[in-house]
Formats: structure tokens, sequence, C-alpha cells
């Protein structure tokens, strides 16, 4: 691993134990044990460390969102990645724990996420049709139905973590399968028998 990659290693897990704000450039490279003109070489600003970082999580999450659509075909491994996804998500969990505060600071950093919101909400659109069609979900009522579906998945894949970290009381390594069993309790309702075997290889609702 480069210096480069170093410092973004290092700034993630400090970033995600002490949040943005408590953690300078300085406070990085006393950690990693370089020089702070060294870090300044590759970085020359905090802000240019939290840019890389929020780059480095939409494309992992965004590849992952990509996987789900790919192998809508095997309904079982598609739901199997709905971890995966959220296990990227939780490993930058310092982003999504400040997003206000980020996009606040970074206007092309919200005109992406905006952007990057709606990428989201259209692929889950087809996902779903793909998964009507092929007799896996039952037929939305109206669009105005599967319209807020997709939103409130899209709402708990933003704010989970901020739930989590504020309200979870349980165990640490059950936190990330807590949030799903949330997720897939919004998808469950929607599901018709050939989908609900299908959901019972991959989860067992609560």
């Amino acid at each position: 691993m480069g210096t480069k990659e170093r410092i973004l290693e290092k700034a993630l897990q400090l970033f995600n134990e002490k949040g943005i704000t408590a953690v300078s450039s300085k406070h990085i490279s006393d950690e990693l044990g370089i020089s702070y003109g060294n870090l300044c070489y590759h970085f020359p600003r905090k802000d240019d460390i939290i840019l890389q970082l929020y780059f480095n999580m939409q494309q992992r999450v965004d590849d992952q969102f990509k996987n789900i659509e790919k192998e809508v075909l095997n309904f079982e491994f598609m739901l199997s990645r709905l971890k995966v996804l959220f296990e990227e998500i939780y490993r930058y969990k310092f982003i999504y724990l400040g997003i206000t505060k980020v996009v606040r600071h970074f206007d092309h950093i919200k005109r992406h996420a905006q952007q990057q919101m709606q990428m989201r909400r259209e692929l889950l659109h087809n996902v779903g049709d793909f998964l009507v069609e092929q007799g896996y979900m039952k037929p939305f009522k109206a669009q105005k139905h599967k319209d807020m579906l997709v939103n409130a998945l899209l709402m708990i894949t933003n704010s989970w973590v901020s739930d989590a970290e504020t309200f979870y009381t349980g165990h640490e390594e059950d936190k990330v399968d807590y949030y799903m069993q949330l997720y897939f309790n919004l998808i469950h309702p929607f599901l018709t028998e050939k989908g609900r075997e299908g959901f019972q290889k991959v989860y067992k609702p609560a």
C-alpha cells in the first residue's frame, strides 16, 4: 500500500472513530508516523482527503447497486448482495453520519449525491419492474405505491447508520444484520409466494 492509500485508510479509521471535526491533517500524519509535509504533498488540505474518501465510497456503493441490478436474474443471490451493500456503507459511516455538514460544505458533492440518488432510484424501479414480471413481487396497484417503496428503501439506505450510532443497543457484531432486517421487512409484504420462497433462503423474517 502506497503512502496515499495509507493516508486514506488511516483518515477513514479516524473519521469513523472521532468524526470529521475532531481530526486534523496533522493528527492523521502523526498517527501514521509520517511528516506533515509528506501528507500535504498528497493531500494539501483535509478537505481533499474527505473528497477522495467520498468519491471512493460512492464508487464502491455504486458497484454494489450495479451488482444488484446485474444479478436480478438470481433472486436469492441478489438479496444476499444487499448485505454487502450495507457493509460498504458502514465502512464509510463517517460520511453518512456527517452528510448534512459535508453537502453544505461542498456544493459539488451535494450535486453529485443528488445525481447518484436519482440513478439509484431509477435502478430500483427497474429491478422492481423485473421482479414483478418474473413473478417475485406483486404488481403495484398504483405508481405512487411503487414510488413510496423505492423512496423508503433509499431512505433506509441513506440514514440507517445515523440511527444505528445513536439508538442501537444490541451487540456490535449484529448491527448491520439488524438494519438489514428492517430493510428486508419493507420488501417482504410485496413478495409473491414465489418471492417469499426465494426470500426464505436468504433471510428468515422476524
